[in-house]
């Protein structure tokens, strides 16, 4: 082949240092490679220059096979090996000059011709290795998100104790371990067992029995049993999930309708879900339904999520959710605070105040200030226990 095979150039923006990482980043498993394949095609990229990549460039080294197996401790052979690997997989050329030796010739910077390794086709592949890297990213994630699914409702089916349904969640999950499983289907096929197992212990009322009232009431009592009641000395109302949802953001409801009619697992599964977008870590909103309960936990995490929709600045905006919810959390195992009554503050401003759902005609100040009003009595009160003024 000819010792002068260019290339197209990598993409705008990207860097020799960039193919390093995405070399580094797809590893031996992303490219199909074996281990000495891929420390030979890492060693060749650094001992390139950063004008070979540029379109239209030779860039190619041709160093001796016992100077590379030198380079990196390894005999000769390996690198043959790892050489004809590398060309089965269409990620160099090897070529030879007359007589079989490698050489090439740089005239100011810039390679003429070479014999030896030359990187055009990996060059060329750069925007198929990062679409493939990405999709092994995306697949990563979604397989650390079914697991901590899975763990999740593990625990909820756990803490429910009930006999029945931990022999069915042990049938389906034997050792309850799914660090070793790697397989998106797989996990997917547990997710949605276990779930239907969960989905057995909310229609237990023994299992989802979160207060001390009659079972056809519906609600959970939002207040703490350290605080149950205002400072009257009456009994603080509960709130309903359609009024809870009335108070919500708009996304907030949008995520609440796909989980059907306003109830309290529609509710919950919501939060959940904002509580991921918000960057609420499964381990804090695990805590928060375990000490607070899931009804509670909901409501906390749809305080939350409207609070920090506040413009970027503003003095109540909710930076650090996780913060928020942990703080919420904290101030309930020791004096409790009142989020019911909070929530029916919400209803009463927002039946009073147009603004909470603002007009457009509301200067942009009035709606963060009524905004901020309703929910600073939450933050702020708690803001010493959490770490963070918002």
């Amino acid at each position: 082949m000819s010792a002068t095979l260019a290339h197209v150039g990598l993409p705008e923006g990207v860097r020799r240092v960039d193919l390093l990482s995405l070399i580094e980043d797809l590893g031996k498993r992303g490219l199909g490679l074996s281990s000495t394949a891929t420390r030979v095609l890492r060693h060749y990229v650094w001992r390139s220059r950063d004008d070979d990549y540029r379109a239209g460039r030779i860039c190619a080294v041709w160093d001796r096979v016992c100077r590379t197996a030198d380079d990196l401790d390894l005999c000769s052979r390996a690198i043959n090996d790892a050489e004809r690997e590398l060309e089965a997989k269409k990620l160099i050329v090897r070529t030879t000059g007359g007589n079989g030796a490698r050489s090439g010739f740089r005239s100011d910077g810039v390679i003429r011709w070479a014999a030896g390794i030359n990187l055009a086709p990996l060059i060329d592949r750069y925007a198929d290795l990062r679409a493939a890297w990405e999709a092994r990213r995306l697949e990563q994630q979604a397989i650390d998100t079914c697991k901590a699914e899975i763990r999740r409702t593990r625990r909820l089916i756990r803490n429910a104790a009930e006999p029945e349904l931990l022999a069915r969640a042990d049938a389906i999950l034997p050792d309850g371990r799914v660090a070793p499983i790697q397989r998106i289907e797989k996990l997917e096929a547990i997710r949605l067992a276990l779930e239907a197992v969960l989905a057995d212990l909310a229609g237990d009322p023994r299992a989802m029995k979160t207060s001390d009232r009659p079972k056809e009431n519906n609600r959970p009592n939002i207040q703490n049993q350290d605080s149950s009641r205002s400072c009257s000395g009456r009994p603080e109302p509960t709130i309903t999930p359609r009024a809870a949802l009335d108070l919500a953001s708009d996304e907030y409801r949008a995520i609440a309708a796909v989980y059907g009619d306003p109830r309290w697992p529609s509710l919950i599964e919501a939060s959940r879900q904002t509580a991921t977008w918000l960057g609420i870590g499964q381990r804090t909103w695990g805590k928060a339904c375990s000490v607070l309960g899931r009804e509670r936990a909901a409501l906390c995490v749809l305080v939350i999520d409207r609070n920090a929709r506040l413009r970027a600045g503003h003095r109540y905006q909710a930076r650090h959710p996780g913060k928020c919810l942990s703080g919420m959390v904290r101030s309930a195992t020791k004096a409790g605070f009142n989020l019911d009554g909070l929530l029916r503050a919400f209803q009463r401003e927002e039946a009073a105040t147009p603004g909470v759902h603002p007009a457009p005609s509301l200067p942009e100040h009035e709606q963060d200030q009524t905004m901020a009003f309703l929910t600073a009595q939450i933050l702020s009160h708690i803001g010493t226990a959490m770490g963070d003024p918002a």
